[in-house]
């Protein structure tokens, strides 16, 4: 068999010279040209290929300085891939195996692949190669598949401490509610062996741990508190679920909050969990809360009924979001699928209180404990006056959970 000279002497250069980037981003992603263009030309983002929880646009793609081309997916791992990283994670699908573009014989592999697959543009030979139906399949698996994130542990510091402090969450709050504080961290170790991630003083890494799916992943959502959102990711996750579920140990709650971040959740719970507070007959009232992983999130129907199954026969779930467009919209679309009534922390808009803050975490930069007391019995004295109901009819029905019983 005679030997193509072209094959003989492979490299990127060629590769790029006679393919675009675009044309190899479209193939293996399978994702039509005029998308992409689209999506570098006015800086959108799409729905992530590579996860069926994208409730979200969250993948983009841009160039870098140097003309080569990038995607990212915002709202997963946040990994960022050339197209031969590209092509990498989609052949270690389609072939059952680790491949990486760091390893010499893999990289000679996906180069190899891109030429067998483009060979009619490269160099006008016929192309009896179809990949197109490989990499359908193998998208299809990779949005069942949860990346494998694995952290390294640490101990706590100072530094934690002040920082939660400005919430008003203390350290032991956070050891019984599934924080730990990260000294580095792996996605796919078995293919990437490299951490991610190392602890230093200027970017602390905080592991909100989720859960586990039915398939037995950990659910994992990695905070970096002071990073800067316009440059580098804030979060890293495997998943796009409810958070705050395992905390839920009670089945006889009176309310349920869902706020909207992690954030909110823990300096809430925290401090509910540091004050009593009373209903209007007197007794003392079981509040739970949990949070939407994402402002633009939409709950589902299992994950309501599986927080109303943690409800007393008389208890609410109710919202508080942020008093923006994307908050209110969120909260629209609670109370119009679910009937869920929603509170709002307003800072002066269309004429209403003005807080000076936007949510319940920002409260404690500007009210004391007794002030912030005094606000959520005022709430809470509001919404018994207009929204409580005898729903004991309604919630005769519900069975008792297991504990592993998550709707995700």
């Amino acid at each position: 068999m005679k030997r193509n000279p072209l094959t003989s002497k492979l490299t990127k250069e060629l590769i790029e010279t006679r393919i675009s980037q675009i044309d190899i981003m479209s193939k293996y992603l399978n994702i039509d040209k005029s998308i992409i263009n689209d999506c570098i030309e006015h800086n959108r983002l799409i729905k992530s290929v590579f996860r069926d929880d994208d409730t979200d646009a969250s993948m983009g793609f841009k160039y870098n300085a140097h003309g080569k081309l990038k995607v990212r997916d915002f709202g997963g791992t946040g990994e960022i891939m050339d197209i031969y990283d590209t092509v990498a994670y989609v052949l270690s699908i389609v072939y059952e195996r680790p491949i990486s573009t760091n390893n010499k014989q893999d990289f000679y592999f996906v180069l190899s692949h891109i030429y067998r697959t483009f060979s009619y543009q490269i160099d006008n030979r016929i192309n009896d190669y179809d990949i197109d139906e490989s990499i359908k399949n193998a998208l299809v698996k990779a949005r069942k598949k949860k990346a494998i994130i694995e952290i390294v542990p640490r101990s706590w510091n100072r530094q934690d401490k002040a920082i939660w402090a400005k919430l008003n969450v203390d350290l032991n709050y956070l050891n019984t509610h599934f924080v730990i504080p990260v000294e580095q961290y792996y996605i796919d170790r078995v293919t990437n062996p490299t951490p991610k991630y190392k602890d230093t003083k200027n970017d602390p890494c905080y592991a909100y741990m989720l859960g586990r799916n039915k398939s037995g992943v950990y659910l994992i959502k990695l905070y970096f508190p002071l990073r800067d959102r316009t440059k580098e990711l804030k979060f890293v996750t495997n998943c796009n679920v409810l958070e705050g579920l395992p905390n839920l140990e009670r089945e006889d709650y009176d309310y349920i909050i869902i706020t909207k971040s992690s954030k909110d959740r823990l300096s809430l719970g925290s401090h509910l969990s540091k004050h009593i507070f009373y209903g209007a007959d007197g007794k003392t009232l079981n509040i739970g809360v949990v949070n939407l992983p994402s402002e633009n999130y939409r709950l589902k129907a299992n994950e309501y009924t599986w927080l109303r199954k943690r409800l007393n026969n008389e208890g609410m779930i109710v919202s508080l979001l942020d008093f923006d467009r994307t908050g209110r919209d969120g909260a629209d679309y609670l109370l119009e699928t679910y009937g869920i009534p929603y509170l709002f922390i307003t800072r002066g808009e269309f004429g209403l209180e003005n807080y000076e803050c936007k949510d319940f975490a920002d409260l404690h930069d500007k009210f004391n404990n007794d002030e912030i007391d005094t606000f959520i019995k005022e709430t809470i004295r509001y919404v018994e006056i207009r929204y409580r109901k005898d729903k004991s009819d309604t919630d005769a029905y519900f069975k008792r959970l297991s504990d592993c019983d998550l709707p995700y």
